[in-house]
């Protein structure tokens, strides 16, 4: 099998592997992309549907308690849960690479507090960080997503540390300071370029986890009212389920679980096919 090298690394042809997990996000993409041409109602509107009424034709996946429909609003929720989860992952990105850039290239002191001050991030339950810090700041979109983005760079930031300790001694960025190079030059331009394909694959898990802590915050009532969260729905089905509310639950559940489950087989497909020599 004909390996592809690029920038240290054997992309290996993994066919069927990536079929699955594309073919689970597709209709989340296009929930997202297309929301309010798919959705048949306004997701907060109340009132739209006799309340806790079941699946029918009218209301493709039942209403809530207040009237809501649960199909529009799992449709608007894909526009949520990618927006929190892309956009958390790339804060989440530039810290680590930033932090672990620094920290490996520099060594020395530079490298002792940071990675200290990493091991101390580590140290406090992520979750339980971004709920205080939630409360503290408010609980809009905007907020919750900027918190799981910068509470979650610890992990990646390690990982980052370890590949520029494993590149700053090569041949290529010995020449570089030869030549004159300043530090930020060869971290810029020598070894950032070689690092970032071995992130990938972190890249696409923290998506999910960025998703699912979203959903986590809105199930426990902390999550922005103003919008149709995946959690939202389940806070809700949750107050009602002693009803008989199964679909409140089960609808937004199985998006919850295909999407994180198709980013992670994803993450899964892209570290294999983003073989390091």
């Amino acid at each position: 099998m004909k390996k592809l090298s690029f920038h240290g690394f054997q992309l290996i042809p993994v066919k069927g592997r990536a079929i699955l997990p594309l073919i689970l996000l597709a209709p989340i993409i296009l929930f997202a992309v297309f929301a309010y041409q798919i959705a048949p109602y306004n997701p907060l509107q109340t009132g739209v549907g006799e309340s806790l009424s079941p699946p029918s034709s009218r209301n493709f996946m039942g209403t809530d308690q207040l009237g809501e429909d649960i199909f529009s609003q799992v449709v608007h929720g894909s526009r949520v849960a990618l927006y929190v989860g892309i956009t958390s992952s790339l804060i989440t990105v530039f810290l680590a690479l930033v932090i672990g850039t620094v920290a490996g290239y520099l060594g020395g002191m530079v490298d002792e507090v940071l990675m200290r001050f990493t091991d101390v991030v580590l140290s406090i339950p992520s979750f339980i960080l971004i709920i205080f810090i939630v409360i503290l700041f408010g609980s809009s979109i905007n907020v919750i997503t900027l918190v799981i983005g910068v509470v979650s760079w610890p992990s990646m930031a390690r990982v980052v540390r370890a590949r520029v300790l494993s590149f700053k001694e090569q041949e290529f960025v010995l020449a570089a300071k030869a030549l004159g190079a300043n530090p930020l030059n060869v971290m810029l331009f020598e070894i950032l370029p070689n690092i970032w394909l071995g992130i990938i694959p972190a890249i696409t898990l923290q998506i999910g986890n960025g998703i699912l802590t979203e959903a986590g915050l809105s199930f426990l009532g902390l999550g922005d009212p103003n919008v149709a969260s995946w959690g939202r729905i389940l806070y809700l089905a949750s107050t009602a389920i002693y009803l008989g509310c199964w679909w409140g639950v089960l609808f937004p559940g199985l998006a919850i679980i295909v999407t994180i489950i198709s980013f992670n087989l994803l993450g899964d497909v892209l570290g294999t096919s983003l073989s390091p020599k």
